[in-house]
């Protein structure tokens, strides 16, 4: 699998982002982590996204959030790769969006929230190991970005227990419009 990058943005539209926590895998491994408070400064991080956008493919969980809140600042990354095949495309997308993928391989669950999936996957514990590691200790519960970030990465690393030929491009599959 090529390398994802989990996003989760704190904020909205009208009042801005207010902090960001990035969570990039590698074959279904943690490579690092970042998280920023940025207020009103997010504009600064236009260089950091688009290196994020070139080297690999976004994810989130419900990702026409974080799609939406890119777009409102930058409307196109420019010409980028599309990773599962030699072309480019002018857009954040393709997304790996946590929620439809779940939701399509894992039909009937009560609730596709991000919350919980990690409860209903039995994946707490990790999580909170994850945390511990990666986030400061007034952020370890969920919507504060970098823990919300890596439950969404837990979730795709979570996958392969239940299906041996998980790749890049069946995720991106499970993403599409269903009339796609």
């Amino acid at each position: 699998m090529n390398i994802v990058h989990v996003i989760d943005f704190e904020g909205n539209r009208n009042l801005g982002i207010s902090e960001f926590g990035v969570v990039t895998i590698e074959n279904f491994k943690i490579k690092d982590t970042r998280v920023e408070h940025c207020s009103n400064f997010f504009e600064n991080y236009l260089e950091y996204f688009l290196s994020l956008r070139r080297s690999g493919i976004l994810a989130a969980h419900s990702a026409q959030t974080e799609d939406c809140l890119l777009r409102h600042h930058w409307p196109s990354p420019g010409s980028v790769p599309r990773f599962v095949d030699d072309g480019s495309t002018v857009s954040w997308g393709p997304w790996i969006d946590t929620k439809l993928v779940y939701r399509r391989l894992f039909r009937g669950l009560i609730s596709y929230e991000l919350q919980d999936l990690i409860v209903s996957f039995n994946l707490h514990s990790h999580l909170s190991k994850l945390a511990k590691q990666y986030c400061s200790f007034s952020a370890m519960n969920f919507h504060n970005s970098l823990f919300d970030a890596l439950a969404t990465a837990l979730l795709i690393q979570n996958l392969p227990r239940y299906f041996s030929n998980v790749s890049l491009q069946i995720l991106l599959s499970l993403c599409k419009p269903k009339d796609a």
